[in-house]
């Protein structure tokens, strides 16, 4: 079986991962010619292209999408060994990053994660459930804070807190005054929710079908903070979780009577990376501010 150059295969991931053999080549400290031919190098010797070179930006072709994958693993399992054996376990530096459908839990924990252990760079990014989920799969993200419980036995989660679901309406709309609305009113209305794979939109979704509810119409809209704008300007109802709502002039947050939608916000890793102490000191500070 033919081996693999490390330093190719290094230099294939990092362009792969920046876009760009300017920003890879900066990243890895080497000159712009010698990590392309690294690169080239690797194509030659497998007989594949991994990256599309046609466009303004570098993309990886099919094998290369295929490889790159492999190397996202490949190289978050070295630096998990690197940090291990160089003593990150006491946290004086190491990364961690952290996905979040939201940031309204995930900012305190960050915050809290910061004071006690300063020592490691942190990144947060943004997505829906099913993003996040993805990638923890994928390494690309260590922890996520997200909603549900993924019923993945390769991912261990912490129940972190349960907020109800609340029916989001302009304040001048007759439900803003109630004080909690039936589900079966909703079936009058426009519903204005979020994008696939939001968690918020599957606790709702799966009520109103319980519950034999057809709205009258259904505007989706990607983001949270459109579909806030979206209700602000009378284009229908939408629904928040109460640890979500920010006060807002022309907006109400009104409960939902009957059986209650109840969102549950987790603490979730790859069961694989909670050997990694800053996997694990997120988690135990998750595990102090559980509500």
């Amino acid at each position: 079986m033919a081996s693999i150059n490390h330093a190719h295969l290094r230099a294939f991931h990092a362009v792969a991962a920046e876009g760009s053999f300017t920003r890879a080549a900066r990243l890895l400290n080497v000159t712009q010619p010698t990590l392309s031919q690294e690169v080239r190098a690797l194509e030659a010797a497998h007989g594949v292209t991994l990256l599309d070179r046609s466009r303004r930006s570098v993309t990886p072709t099919e094998i290369g999408q295929s490889l790159f994958a492999v190397t996202r693993r490949l190289f978050a399992a070295e630096q998990e060994a690197l940090e291990l054996l160089a003593g990150v376990r006491h946290l004086e530096g190491g990364t961690l990053a952290i996905g979040a459908d939201g940031p309204f839990h995930a900012v305190p924990l960050l915050a809290a994660f910061a004071r006690r252990h300063p020592g490691p760079t942190v990144t947060l990014s943004v997505g829906n459930s099913r993003n996040l989920l993805q990638g923890l799969l994928d390494t690309r993200i260590d922890v996520a804070v997200l909603a549900g419980d993924p019923a993945d036995p390769r991912l261990a989660v912490l129940p972190f807190r349960r907020d109800p679901v609340m029916l989001l309406v302009p304040r001048d709309h007759r439900f803003a005054g109630w004080a909690a609305v039936p589900l079966d009113e909703i079936r009058a209305e426009r519903l204005v929710q979020r994008e696939q794979g939001s968690m918020t939109r599957l606790l709702v979704e799966r009520a109103l079908a319980e519950a034999g509810i057809v709205p009258a119409a259904v505007l989706e809209i990607e983001s949270r903070e459109a579909v806030l704008e979206a209700v602000a300007a009378g284009l229908g109802v939408g629904y928040v979780s109460a640890a979500e709502f920010v006060e807002d002039r022309r907006l109400s947050a009104v409960p939902i009577a009957g059986a209650p939608v109840v969102m549950e916000e987790s603490v979730v890793c790859l069961r694989e990376r909670r050997r990694l102490a800053v996997v694990r000191a997120f988690l135990d500070i998750a595990r102090e501010l559980a509500a």
